[in-house]
């Protein structure tokens, strides 16, 4: 049995965990190819490149949306929302193998699940917005591609450092009261 593990010390994106899986081996054509059996509605451009951060060298890979320039906007992202049902008929719909339309339901099922909780909402109405942008679907069903690619059947992640402390704040500085200087 084949089997991963990820050390997410300071956290992991779709991104990063693409680009993990792009370093691990899989082609990027074929990563592409597999990604344009999803019927996408916007155009994007999966890119991937060469880093290194403190000293360490990795892949990242980059999802890019046709007319959308982040360095254009200051960093500001615009997202489309798409409900979990349409997400859901996205993948049944594509020629996508069962296993992959299987592994990327049941994660994008447990995030509406979860979003469903918070809101109160169904699961079925549940719309998902930065998790609805093509951006994150590509992240997303392209890690399940990449799953079935290399055959991992187990998946181990360390524990992720969600920090801790203290926020002193002023009594003037209370939602709803005026700020004075």
């Amino acid at each position: 049995m084949k089997a991963i593990y990820l050390d997410c010390f300071a956290g992991i994106s779709g991104n990063m965990l693409l680009g993990a899986f792009l370093q691990g081996g899989v082609p990027i054509e074929y990563l592409k190819a597999e990604l344009g059996k999803l019927s996408l509605p916007d155009t994007y451009e999966l890119q991937a490149s060469q880093v290194s951060k403190n000293g360490i060298s990795a892949i990242y890979a980059e999802v890019l949306l046709e007319g959308h320039h982040p360095e254009e906007n200051h960093g500001e992202h615009h997202h489309h929302h798409r409900a979990w049902a349409d997400i859901r008929k996205l993948i049944e719909d594509s020629s996508l193998p069962d296993r992959v339309k299987k592994q990327s339901t049941a994660i994008f099922e447990n995030l509406a699940v979860a979003e469903g909780k918070i809101h109160n909402r169904p699961t079925d109405e549940v719309a998902f917005h930065e998790v609805g942008a093509v951006d994150s679907i590509v992240d997303i069903v392209g890690a399940a591609i990449c799953l079935d690619y290399l055959s991992i059947k187990r998946i181990m992640v360390s524990r992720i450092n969600t920090g801790s402390g203290f926020v002193k704040r002023s009594e003037e500085r209370r939602v709803g009261k005026e700020c004075r200087s």
